[in-house]
């Protein structure tokens, strides 16, 4: 009986390890990667935004309008506080001279702080989503805007608002390229096409009617400055809103991040970003970060810093006062220009999808090189044919903008590297910034008005270069690879030609 008891429990012991055995292997299949995830998302067939846009399967399209939203008001303030910030040197705080090194001092800065704002920001988005990231940019920019205005001097007044400004637009910057990522599924030169026209969008409506709101309640309610403050208050006011209902109306992320240590985690994101140049299409797609960073704040700055200086000097305007000739001329120029060129995305984003991305950003160099060159010596900014040069400006400005996204959120990488790529582009873009208005910002004062477009010129030659070279080495190498396919089997081929 004992022995028979004994043998039973032996069997039993058997079946339940061949059964834990069994179970084993039955879940080992279900543990899931971050790589494995991502890769059976890409897997699922894509949703369409207006039937033709595709998404990942798990981004429904009324959550891809949101983002296109934020975008929008994003671009709006970023707009807004630039082409205003000369009348608050001028009308607020009746400053003259050296203005060109002074605004060119409060981009270096604030985009020495944006440089640390996209390290915690890229950290943040691991913890609380991207669209978290996304909407509290946004909540800090309207705080920035509804304060500006009450500045007592350049120093640390207005410095500090500048700072915490820059760190939402930082946030939203860094998060508009790693969403998109995020969201496109496959080329994503469609999405990258919906990003510049949104940006299109909120650049005109922030030139075309938000800069003509001081205007409008300086006319209303008169006295000192009191246009300035009540439209910084209202616009800030009502994007502070917008903030917290986008926030709930953004997609949210696909993939659950572990915790991680996060400094750590963005310099090996950016150290991962900077190896990826090896790729030259990755190489390009920075570079044309580095000057479309440069080109949007040398033509919201300087644009309406030059028109400013031209009526204080000409006599129209008078410092201490809000010039309504500046507003209504920055507005006209900005605005006809950002309308014309929100007109020609579409060609830089369907170029992006259809043909060779080295194209498209061979193409927006050209255009934004044919305005910045000639505008750089215009003699007056607001006349009829300077307006012309700054449309052909704007157009470059935004075909970089969408080429060069396209060009780094292809599937020129794995989709587990996409934060580093993301990372790194901002982190070039603010570079671009940091030098190219500093020096452009000096060279304002001591040199000539158009010294900052004749930066952007020359920066918009380098890249048409580049992309020129790139795309005919890349030609070189693909025909390399037939030839070898031809001689050899594929598995036969080297791997330096496969690359």
């Amino acid at each position: 009986m004992n022995h028979k008891s004994i043998s039973e429990q032996q069997n039993h012991r058997s079946n339940h390890y061949r059964f834990n055995e069994e179970k084993t292997e039955a879940t080992e299949p279900s543990v899931v990667t971050v790589a494995d995830s991502l890769q059976q998302i890409d897997e699922v067939p894509p949703r369409k935004f207006m039937w033709w846009i595709p998404l990942q399967s798990h981004v429904h399209p009324l959550q891809f309008f949101a983002f296109i939203i934020s975008v929008f008001v994003s671009l709006s303030l970023i707009v807004y506080i630039a082409g205003t910030q000369s009348q608050i040197l001028m009308g607020v705080l009746g400053i003259v001279t050296d203005t060109g090194d002074i605004t060119g001092s409060l981009s270096l800065y604030a985009e020495i702080m944006s440089l640390f704002g996209v390290i915690v920001w890229s950290m943040a988005s691991d913890r609380i989503g991207r669209r978290g990231v996304m909407s509290i940019s946004i909540f800090l920019m309207g705080m920035a805007i509804v304060a500006y205005p009450h500045v007592l001097k350049v120093y640390p007044d207005m410095l500090l608002i500048k700072l915490v400004f820059s760190i939402g637009s930082a946030g939203s910057t860094s998060m508009l390229v790693s969403m998109m990522m995020e969201i496109a599924h496959g080329k994503g030169g469609l999405v990258s096409g919906c990003i510049g026209i949104a940006s299109g969008l909120g650049a005109t409506f922030a030139a075309l009617c938000l800069f003509m709101v001081p205007a409008y309640l300086a006319i209303r309610y008169p006295g000192h400055n009191t246009g300035l403050l009540y439209s910084h208050s209202a616009i800030g006011g009502t994007s502070m809103a917008l903030s917290i209902i986008l926030f709930f109306c953004m997609p949210k992320d696909a993939v659950t991040r572990p915790p991680v240590n996060h400094i750590k985690a963005w310099f090996l994101k950016l150290y991962k970003g900077i190896k990826a140049v090896k790729e030259p299409r990755i190489a390009l797609g920075y570079a044309s970060s580095f000057f479309a960073r440069a080109d949007e704040i040398i033509i919201t700055n300087f644009l309406s810093l030059w028109v400013a200086k031209y009526y204080v000097e000409s006599g129209k305007c008078v410092a201490g006062q809000s010039c309504l000739y500046a507003l209504a001329s920055s507005s006209s120029l900005s605005g006809y220009s950002q309308l014309v060129a929100l007109c020609a995305t579409p060609f830089f984003s369907l170029a992006s999808e259809y043909f060779p991305k080295e194209w498209a950003v061979f193409l927006a160099g050209v255009v934004g090189a044919c305005g910045c060159i000639p505008f750089a010596f215009s003699i007056d900014p607001t006349s009829k044919l300077s307006l012309g040069f700054v449309i052909l400006i704007a157009c470059g400005q935004y075909g970089m903008i969408i080429s060069g996204m396209a060009m780094v959120a292809g599937d020129l990488v794995k989709r587990e590297e996409n934060a580093a790529i993301s990372a790194t582009y901002s982190f070039i873009g603010a570079v671009g910034i940091i030098v190219v208005s500093k020096v452009g910002g000096v060279l304002f004062d001591d040199w000539m008005k158009g010294a900052p477009f004749l930066l952007l010129g020359i920066g918009h030659c380098l890249i048409m270069l580049m992309s020129a070279i790139v795309y005919i080495y890349r030609i070189i190498i693909e025909r390399k690879a037939k030839k070898w396919h031809h001689m050899f089997n594929k598995e036969n081929v080297p791997t330096y030609i496969q690359n």
